[in-house]
């Protein structure tokens, strides 16, 4: 009895705390109703990590052989301006991934709090990713400052996001099929 209960307060503690994060300023100011399901999932986008997906498309442009063929085609001027600028990207991007990193982190924090058991290896694997992601992400902007483009160790940067996003999704989805099997009959339906 004592752990369904546990379970039910589990799924209502996690179910608070998304609603919470969620909310946009609470109720609309004009209606003073509950925000909508669109405004719902624009609150739970602004949550989630999405920089990263966008890897294969400043790959593209930062890749050695889209430099070269501006280098051929462009006047001198002109491609140096338009990879200075790619560079210029490339920094936003990598910036783009430690503000997805650091909400993926956020959010495993709070899915730890609230899981049943989170065992002293979990906890040191996401210090080690953590300490990972800060270190390869130093390595890639200092290089990234100094010299060419390292497409190579950003692209790591992104798996890594990636991952941690994946495993994210599937602890929660964990988390409420755990919380819906000890909800009363009742509640669940």
């Amino acid at each position: 009895m004592n752990e369904i209960t546990a379970y039910i307060l589990l799924a209502l503690g996690f179910s608070s705390i998304l609603l919470w994060l969620m909310r946009p300023g609470g109720n609309s100011v004009e209606t003073g109703r509950p925000a909508d399901r669109q405004t719902i999932d624009r609150a739970l986008e602004s949550i989630a990590p999405h920089h990263y997906r966008y890897f294969p498309q400043v790959r593209q442009a930062l890749s050695a052989g889209d430099c070269e063929y501006l280098r051929k085609s462009a006047p001198p001027h002109v491609a140096k301006r338009a990879i200075r600028e790619r560079r210029q990207v490339a920094r936003q991007f990598l910036s783009g991934l430690h503000e997805d990193f650091s909400k993926l982190e956020r959010l495993a924090r709070m899915v730890a709090a609230l899981s049943p058991v989170v065992s002293h290896e979990q906890e040191t694997q996401r210090f080690l990713l953590g300490l990972r992601f800060r270190l390869l992400y130093a390595a890639v902007w200092l290089r990234l400052s100094l010299g060419p483009v390292p497409l190579l160790q950003l692209g790591e940067l992104t798996n890594l996001v990636g991952r941690l996003a994946v495993r994210m999704e599937q602890a929660m989805a964990d988390i409420n099929a755990l919380s819906a099997e000890h909800l009363p009959r009742g509640l669940n339906a």
